[in-house]
């Protein structure tokens, strides 16, 4: 990871791991779309720059119905979780610095995109950004039918033991015989994804402890050794089971 910023969250994974978008989690390919792809690019965009870690906020004034005393509690206990979790998540910051996600990525799917007889995969490419609404400047690049989207984000939980690694995958339309058929102008409607899907893998560090300056420890004992293992096998396991579900995109999660 080449930013060396590492952003606190407080409560909840936010929407890299939530379906907080207004379309649903999973979307199948039609069968008559997909006869219809000539031709796709493929982008891994990693637009998150750096391992973030969760902090649970404190809830005092909530369990008491609230007040100016309850919310200097929890004012103040947020405050000290804040800072204990930066202490913590600055040498995991430090041993994953060179570690490219997205370079990784590419690197564990290799030339299996090409091998999918209805995708017509092209090549594809890593896009380190994180400004919004890439998706229309990425079509406007790319000469094909359609984008393989393919973006990864990655967080540790708040006893900093587990690393969660969740990757959101589209097939967003360029052609226009392929877009909505009411798309028109509509910016949001021409980039409805003909197919999107959503992958995860958790993994859990051995810690010897149960404070999150031993699990630190732990991931970075022997020069991070524990969380450069756990990023390479969250992005293999990734990269199979993005392949595993681009060869059936009929399919929907449940479907065995």
């Amino acid at each position: 990871m080449k930013t060396r910023v590492v952003r606190v969250l407080t409560g909840v994974l936010l929407c890299a791991l939530t379906a907080c978008a207004t379309e649903p989690a999973h979307i199948a390919l039609k069968s008559e779309l997909s006869q219809r792809v000539t031709s796709a690019n493929g982008v891994i965009l990693t637009s998150q720059k750096e391992l973030v870690a969760i902090v649970e906020e404190s809830k005092v004034s909530q369990s008491t119905g609230g007040g100016l005393l309850p919310m200097i509690i929890d004012a103040s206990r947020n405050h000290s979780r804040a800072a204990a979790a930066e202490g913590a998540v600055r040498p995991i910051r430090d041993a994953l610095a060179e570690y490219d996600v997205g370079a990784e990525l590419q690197h564990a799917l290799g030339t299996r995109l090409k091998t999918i007889p209805w995708l017509h995969m092209k090549k594809v490419d890593v896009v380190h950004d994180s400004k919004p609404k890439m998706i229309p400047s990425l079509l406007a690049a790319s000469p094909e039918d359609v984008l393989l989207l393919v973006t990864p984000s990655y967080v540790l939980s708040a006893d900093f033991t587990v690393l969660h690694f969740e990757t959101d995958v589209r097939v967003v339309p360029r052609a226009a015989h392929l877009m909505l058929p009411d798309a028109g102008d509509d910016a949001e409607k021409r980039i409805a994804p003909l197919y999107k899907t959503h992958v995860s893998h958790r993994t859990t560090a051995t810690v010897q402890g149960d404070s999150i300056l031993a699990a630190s420890n732990a991931w970075t004992n022997d020069g991070g050794k524990q969380i450069k293992d756990a990023f390479r096998e969250s992005i293999r396991t990734t990269a199979d089971q993005i392949i595993e579900a681009l060869s059936h995109p009929e399919r929907t999660p449940a479907t065995p």
